[in-house]
Order: structure tokens, then sequence, then C-alpha cells
């Protein structure tokens, strides 16, 4: 059985939110962060959290993936292409790149072909090649 996070989560563990309702939060992170639970973060909530922190919260993008970062590194976190999602993060925040953008670069970085169907020019500087359809 796989045990998933939602978006709400991550949302009320990275804006530090006290309430009473979400007491049992940061003892969850911990456990997560130790290993002794595990979930599973599909990127569809990594995707949608950094959308609601940026947008709804205004937090600044560096804070956003340093924090996200982190998180990828606890023992008990579990997400398809962890480094690829990593090095995305990375991308992000030392660059002026939307963060799905980034995802795809992190994506095609170590691919043989480096192919990226876009109209997008941007991707020019990376070490991939653009191709227009």
């Amino acid at each position: 059985m796989t045990s998933l996070i939602d978006t709400n989560v991550l949302i009320r563990f990275l804006t530090n939110d006290r309430k009473p309702k979400y007491k049992t939060l940061y003892a969850f992170f911990n456990s997560l962060e130790k290993g002794e639970i595990k979930a599973e973060l599909k990127l569809i909530v990594l995707f949608q959290t950094i959308f609601v922190l940026k947008s709804y919260y205004e937090v600044p993008k560096n804070r956003i993936a340093k924090a996200l970062i982190a998180i990828l590194k606890f023992k008990g976190i579990r997400i398809k292409e962890k480094k690829i999602v990593t090095r995305a993060l990375h991308l992000w925040d030392n660059h002026n790149i939307e963060i799905v953008d980034c995802y795809l670069i992190a994506c095609l970085e170590n691919d043989d072909q480096h192919i990226l169907y876009s109209y997008d020019r941007d991707f020019d500087k990376h070490a991939i090649q653009r191709r227009e359809p």
C-alpha cells in the first residue's frame, strides 16, 4: 500500500501553520525525516505546492526551492525521479525560468538526444536541443 501526501499538508508545514488543528503535523514530518514512516510525493502535488506558495502566500522562490530540496532529503519521502526533481529545483532557484521549464531541462540534461520540441527560445541557453515542430 502506498501512502501519499496532499498539497495542503505540505503548505501547512512550509508556512509554519501552528493552529491547534495541525498540532500533529510537525511530528508527522519529523517521522518522515527520520524514515519512521514513508509517503510518496507526486509531481503534481509538488508543482501545485510551488504554485500556491508563490502566488497565494507570495513566498520567494529561493525559499520555496530550498525548503522543497530539504524535504526531498527526508528518508521517508518517496518521489519518482528524485534526482531530476532536485536538479529542477536547483535550476529554478538559480535562474529566471518557470519550474515546469526547469523540470523539462532537468529531464533532458542526461538524455542522449537532448531534444525538446518547443517554440520557447529561452531553452537555447541550456544544454539541450530545442526544435520547433
